[in-house]
């Protein structure tokens, strides 16, 4: 699960108190360190783990990576404050991942605080609550007096049912990293997500271009593990240098083998790189784009005043016809932002600025 929303509307603080609910560690802490993601046990006795990417720009570069290591994703809007940029912005990229929101409507305990302005809001970004007959969790929270807490949890563990959330456990092991680094004293540290399978210590693994054997592995406490299956996030050593957040991993059998997939992979990459450096043109994206079904092309408006913005999204979206469908993906005013070249390298599409 991976919590989004706009500055300020309380997402540390949701995913604090969401962690201070952890059975394991009862009331205190438990929160020593960071490894990208954490992990809470509820009373049903289930498991939840919340990843902790910074902003939508890590959400999409992993997706543009191939990386989709979200489910749900959690959307926090502030009851006082209402929809911001952010938060518009968080909606467009958990859509454009195809990944199903839940809203935490959270501070509805402030004075001032008005969640049915938040409904309305929410229904002009086609967002649609379960009580008006859409299929949205819409889920009311304050994350600093602890309310609905459980009730955010249940609309999670539901939605899981409701998508048949299931993974193998037996066998090999794949899955994503979260993070890596290079620490003076222990080397390469790198962030794992188990997605299928059981990691054990002392398996070959094989990380984008580089691999290794694992040689520890430690949970989200701290706390050394022998083993990890499916949304387990652990933290290992053992890899000969710093892979990419986004990744895949897989377990081997034998070095040889690992050797073999890696000088392929550098070979890809080499081949990748050229193919990026020649920029993509329109054609290229319409030649990819029309593999299946209709052609259709995402497209990224920004422009100087939100009037221009909205005139400009009529026109495009009236140039639909029967062979292209124009989907925008993202409308806003301001400056290209880096964020919005990160979702059009996701989404594969194009970024119109006006003015």
């Amino acid at each position: 699960v991976t919590i989004m929303g706009h500055v300020d509307h309380g997402k540390t603080s949701l995913l604090d108190s969401m962690r201070s609910t952890n059975i394991v560690d009862g009331e205190h802490g438990g929160i020593t360190q960071h490894i990208g993601a954490s992990r809470i046990k509820t009373k049903s006795g289930q498991h939840i783990t919340f990843l902790d990417t910074p902003g939508h720009e890590a959400f999409s570069e992993m997706r543009s990576r191939g990386a989709n290591v979200t489910d749900i994703v959690i959307l926090v809007v502030a009851a006082d404050d209402g929809i911001k940029e952010q938060t518009v912005e968080a909606i467009n990229h958990a859509k454009a991942a195809e990944v199903p929101i839940i809203v935490a409507i959270n501070k509805i305990d402030k004075p001032g605080n008005d969640p049915s302005r938040v409904r309305n809001e929410l229904l002009s970004h086609d967002i649609i609550p379960e009580d008006m007959g859409g299929d949205s969790m819409i889920v009311e929270v304050s994350a600093k007096n602890r309310i609905n807490l459980d009730k955010l949890e249940e609309a999670i563990l539901l939605q899981t049912e409701v998508l048949e959330l299931k993974s193998i456990s037996e066998g090999k092991s794949n899955g994503t990293v979260l993070e890596s680094r290079v620490d003076p004293n222990k080397g390469v540290v790198a962030t794992l997500l188990v997605q299928q399978g059981t990691l054990d210590i002392s398996d070959l693994i094989v990380v984008g271009t580089s691999y290794g054997k694992v040689r520890k592995m430690s949970d989200d406490q701290g706390k050394n593990v022998k083993q990890a299956t499916p949304s387990v996030p652990v933290e290992i050593l053992g890899l000969d240098k710093a892979p990419n957040a986004g990744d895949k991993f897989v377990e081997v059998v034998e070095e040889r083998q690992a050797r073999e997939i890696i000088s392929y992979r550098a070979r890809k990459e080499k081949e990748e790189k050229a193919l990026k450096d020649s920029a993509k043109s329109l054609g290229d994206i319409f030649r990819q784009s029309g593999k299946d079904k209709l052609k259709y092309l995402n497209v990224i408006i920004k422009a100087d005043v939100h009037g221009s913005a909205e005139a400009i999204n009529g026109s495009v979206i009236k140039l639909n016809n029967e062979e292209v469908a124009i989907k925008v993906v993202h409308l806003a005013t301001g400056a290209i932002s880096e964020s919005d070249i990160s979702l059009a390298a996701a989404s594969g599409g194009i970024i119109i600025g006006f003015n």
